[in-house]
């Protein structure tokens, strides 16, 4: 297993049209894919040791027309699924052929902005140009009326689940896309986990209007063949929204994280006990202004979490110890943050969604 003690960043995917919002390696590949706040999604293909000129995209998915909002691969890495604020997820065929070709430039608005300040002497940058594969071929979810702003996917890949602005949950087979069980929160369907063995959900509720988890924030456990909640842990976490929630892989720990908008580090990660809901721990320092993403390493004994603070941080489940710490801080909430992360299959990269407008690439040597 890779030493997780020993990062090197190994490049950064420069993709600036916009926010990169998500972010996902597809199945035992280094294929690494990326969804932004347009609806985009492209596909890299990094190669098998760090370092050198940072490799370009080979494809790009066109299909929605809003935010991707979460990007998750099967195992097998034969499909990705991408959820998007256009109503849809949609589910790529991993090794559908192109139907044509793109050419697009990947710092195109750094070299627009340099071209609007050249009166202040700015110089635009050489153009970055790639040409991609441009694969349409996709099949939708569309049971989702409103954004949706979240999904999760079982260990085997088999079902999903998934949840929208509108407060809907729905749980569906991945396959036939048949609807298992869905059921109405009241605030967004934010953070969103399902267990690996699908009988509990954790879903963090999040009410933009009270400015980010104010007193109505709720976090709640939920039993999946019912719908309905066993646990309400918002009590626990009183004026705290939860960004993101993932389960371990043996399904014996819960970890949650507070998002928000305030300044400090409140960006605080918890270890829950989800059979009954009491918190193990807490991991600290927390994230300058907010959590935004969490992804357990296919060891099953660390986790990454990610923030507001453009830092990405490792952690030691069973102590709570934080091992490695990869990124810088920029500042604060405003001065971009990382979106979501991704661990490899094989646990030796971990790829970053930067709201700057690239993918971050660290890799951890054996």
């Amino acid at each position: 297993m890779p030493d997780l003690t020993k990062p090197t960043q190994a490049w950064t995917l420069t993709w600036d049209a916009d926010w990169v919002t998500s972010v996902a390696f597809i199945g035992s590949t280094r294929k690494v894919a990326a969804g932004n706040n347009l609806g985009g999604i492209l596909v890299w293909d990094l190669p098998e040791k760090p370092g050198g000129d940072a490799p370009k995209p080979t494809l790009r998915l066109d299909g929605h027309t809003n935010c991707v909002s979460k990007l998750a691969a099967t195992p097998d890495g034969k499909t990705l699924l991408s959820a998007s604020y256009d109503h849809t997820v949609r589910l790529w065929d991993t090794s559908a052929v192109p139907t044509g070709e793109d050419k697009i430039v990947l710092n195109a608005m750094a070299i627009a902005d340099a071209e609007r300040r050249k009166n202040n002497g700015a110089k635009a940058p050489p153009a970055m140009p790639a040409t991609v594969g441009v694969v349409k071929a996709s099949t939708a979810f569309d049971a989702h009326k409103e954004w949706v702003v979240n999904l999760d996917l079982t260990r085997d890949g088999k079902t999903v689940i998934s949840g929208d602005d509108g407060g809907h949950v729905i749980i569906w087979d991945r396959e036939s896309k048949a609807i298992q069980k869905r059921w109405q929160v009241k605030g967004w369907a934010y953070a969103l986990a399902l267990s690996s063995d699908k009988k509990q959900a954790c879903v963090g509720e999040r009410f933009p209007l009270v400015f980010d988890g104010g007193r109505h924030a709720a976090i709640k456990l939920w039993d999946t063949s019912t719908g309905e909640a066993t646990k309400d842990l918002s009590a626990e976490f009183k004026g705290m929204h939860m960004a993101a929630a993932a389960y371990s892989l043996d399904g014996k720990v819960l970890a949650v994280g507070r998002g928000g908008e305030s300044d400090g580090a409140s960006g605080i990660v918890t270890l829950l006990d989800p059979a009954n809901g009491k918190k193990i721990k807490a991991l600290t320092p927390g994230h300058i202004s907010g959590l935004t993403d969490l992804a357990f390493h296919p060891d099953g004994k660390h986790l990454a979490s990610a923030g507001r603070d453009t830092v990405v941080r490792i952690w030691e489940v069973a102590s709570g110890k934080l091992v490695s710490e990869v990124g810088k801080s920029r500042g604060g909430q405003f001065k971009d943050w990382i979106h979501a992360v991704s661990w490899s299959a094989d646990g030796a990269w971990l790829a970053a969604a930067d709201m700057a407008g690239a993918v971050n690439v660290w890799h951890f040597s054996k």
